[in-house]
């Protein structure tokens, strides 16, 4: 990562977070959807959006002015960008993304009061509550994840060419498990998550052609049984959202997990944070993300993690990847 250079512009630019929400909640309506078959009139498009007609208009209006909407007359239309990227269903749609960050949105203007009570400002909590704001951000993450997974194969930190079978602990729609079985033709994997996350996975894994080397388990962890019988277990972004007396927990049935015959390794993604808790700048800021939603997890730092995988019994306990990246992993051998 680059080292962050503050000036006044930085500053002021900061301020500046109108066209921010504006895109946020533009997409959030689904606004380009209704678009995307063919122009429309503001009144037309406020009705089919349930708004107000003089507000609706000011908003269409400031959208055009920001070069989203084209205003020919006095009809609206997607421009190039928002044809790409924000009609649901494009082959290059980001909504997802922006859809979670909206939904975030009003949880980080609570901060002052998880700051003054230590508490989470979240009211419900997304995957038992909301399944369709589930489904924007595992989604979302699937987006960000895919090219994450290929660059650690890339740069050599997975090597899963001797392992047959993994489990996706938290596996999310399956990005790594698709990834990594494309990559390892030998590689059968069997993820765990819950019900939203199960339904997704199953439909990201069939249009792999995967299904007959993906297995869904659908369920918290804590609950399913599973046969000790695999060779390396892949905890993704988990962590992060539990406390230290449930991650080690975890770690000690991971290890039970593992084939006793030996040669077993977890290997844990999320952010690893340096022992001042400062660095990767990302991780730091997630923690009151955490805060904020969860009321406890945060990204922890190596040593943290280390000490969990020790206690659970894994031997050769490292670390790959530095505070240069945003997430690192950290591998351990039964």
């Amino acid at each position: 990562m680059t080292a962050i250079s503050w000036t006044p512009e930085r500053f002021h630019s900061l301020a500046e977070f109108w066209p921010t929400r504006l895109v946020l909640e533009s997409v959030a309506l689904n606004v380009y959807g209704e678009l995307a078959e063919r122009p429309l009139a503001a009144p037309e498009l406020a009705d089919r959006l349930g708004l107000e007609m003089r507000a609706a208009t000011l908003f269409f209006d400031a959208l055009a002015a920001l070069e989203l909407l084209h205003k020919k007359g006095e009809r609206y239309v997607n421009c190039a960008a928002a044809k790409r990227y924000l009609v649901p269903g494009s082959a290059d749609y980001v909504g997802h993304e922006l859809i979670a960050a909206q939904d975030a949105w009003d949880v980080w203007g609570r901060l002052p009061a998880a700051l003054r009570s230590g508490e989470r400002q979240r009211e419900d909590r997304v995957f038992e509550d909301d399944p369709e704001a589930a489904r924007h951000l595992l989604l979302a993450i699937h987006r960000r994840a895919e090219p994450r997974a290929r660059e650690m194969l890339d740069r050599g930190w997975l090597d899963l060419k001797a392992r047959r079978r993994m489990l996706d602990l938290g596996g999310g729609v399956g990005t790594y498990s698709i990834v990594f079985c494309r990559a390892f033709p030998s590689l059968h994997c069997t993820l765990v998550d819950r019900p939203t996350a199960a339904a997704l996975a199953r439909a990201e894994i069939s249009a792999a052609d995967l299904e007959d080397r993906i297995e869904v388990v659908e369920g918290e962890f804590e609950a399913v049984e599973l046969p000790p019988s695999f060779d390396v277990v892949w905890v993704s972004n988990v962590i992060h959202s539990r406390d230290a007396t449930a991650n080690l927990d975890l770690f000690r049935r991971v290890y039970g997990l593992l084939d006793p015959g030996g040669g077993g390794e977890v290997i844990v993604h999320d952010f690893v944070m340096e022992e001042d808790r400062t660095r990767p700048a990302p991780g730091a800021v997630f923690s009151l993300h955490m805060l904020l939603n969860n009321g406890v997890g945060r990204s922890y730092t190596f040593g943290e993690i280390k000490g969990w995988l020790d206690a659970a019994g894994f031997k050769e306990v490292e670390r790959i990847g530095d505070h240069r990246d945003i997430h690192s992993l950290v591998t351990g051998k039964r």
